[in-house]
């Protein structure tokens, strides 16, 4: 095993084998030429900071002066940010997320040394990797050291220097820094109340649309919504929009530990499927192919909205599918009796006979 390979091994190595010395001079090299490129020519730095670093997302910036050891040992992803005076310290992999923010003047150390001067003394070195999850925050003169991770969406404020791992939604702060707040829970309950009033058909799945709803900002509301992908909440559909992927708000799964409310109106959505049921009952006693919102509208006495609603969850159930009949989109009943229908769990319903 060579040098480097020990070093990207995360066991001790000679920082000072030739092999290093001359990737670490040859990076050096490159970053003095993006260093002093005229801030205004973004391609040109684009097309630099993409020759120095492993992997560079879509829309990331990084301000000069710019510092690290290797660089292709960095992957970055899309809207990065970095503000001036960044230095990474890369012997190790360093792997930064999507919507990253980071501060001025912060350092990321993948390197320590021996504790026992005799063996500092040889030039051994160690390096771990470190890693900073999607939509993360780093303030200013912040000092990340080697082996960290920084969770999704946290926040570690200004000055602290990073000892040990931070979870998501969680603010660290102080040297070393220390947790001094957690927004794991309102995440969640926020993740709750989204999908409630989705499921009610209040709100769209669309970031504008929640904005409105809850008086939040556009970076917080994408963040909610990746974490409701991630957790399989929702979904894009063929036209790129999201769309529910549950039957219920019951029926999202809380991490571990975290604590919600969820909303006293589960016999709204009980009244919504003992709807459904009716009207495919209906439809398939009177030889109907197909089954629309005005018909759910006319047989329940509900209002136009709550009907739509009511066809778009009978979709998602894979009750229902849309076809294009003479340029109008209408809805098929692809189930041959009520018994296929897979009623959500603490849904009950009243099945004709």
């Amino acid at each position: 095993m060579n040098e480097k390979e020990k070093m990207l091994g995360g066991v001790w190595y000679l920082s000072n084998d030739p092999q290093l010395v001359t990737e670490r001079t040859t990076t050096r090299t490159l970053l003095q030429r993006y260093n002093l490129t005229i801030a205004s020519d973004f391609m040109g730095r684009d097309a630099q900071i993409r020759q120095i670093l492993g992997t560079v997302g879509n829309n990331a910036k990084i301000e000069q002066p710019f510092r690290c050891y290797y660089g292709k040992n960095i992957e970055i992803g899309d809207n990065f940010f970095a503000d001036f005076g960044l230095t990474i310290l890369d012997a190790a992999k360093v792997k930064i997320g999507n919507d990253v923010k980071i501060g001025p003047n912060c350092n990321i150390y993948t390197t320590s040394y021996p504790k026992e001067a005799d063996r500092r003394a040889q030039g051994l070195e160690q390096a771990l990797p470190v890693t900073i999850d999607d939509n993360a925050w780093i303030g200013g003169n912040v000092t990340i050291l080697a082996g960290v991770s920084i969770g999704k969406n946290a926040i570690v404020g200004a000055g602290s220097v990073v000892t040990k791992n931070v979870p998501a939604y969680t603010t660290f702060a102080g040297v070393p820094a220390k947790a001094i707040s957690s927004n794991f829970d309102s995440e969640w309950q926020t993740i709750i109340d989204i999908t409630n009033k989705a499921l009610k058909g209040e709100i769209s799945l669309s970031t504008s649309s929640i904005q409105r709803a809850f008086n939040i900002g556009y970076g917080r509301t994408s963040s909610l919504l990746t974490t409701m992908e991630d957790n399989n909440i929702i979904k894009r559909n063929d036209k790129g929009k999201y769309e529910l992927c549950i039957k219920s708000v019951y029926d999202v799964v809380i991490p571990d530990g975290v604590s919600v409310k969820f909303p006293e109106d589960l016999e709204y959505f009980a009244a919504n499927w003992q709807m459904i049921i009716n009207a495919v009952n209906d439809a398939l006693k009177n030889k109907r192919e197909t089954i629309s919102a005005v018909n759910i509208q006319k047989l329940c006495h509900i209002g136009y909205t709550r009907a739509a609603l009511i066809i778009d969850t009978m979709e998602a159930n894979k009750i229902v599918k849309s076809e294009t009949n003479n340029g109008k989109t209408i809805r098929k009943l692809i189930v041959s009796s009520i018994d296929e229908i897979d009623i959500p769990k603490n849904i009950k319903v009243k099945m004709p006979k």
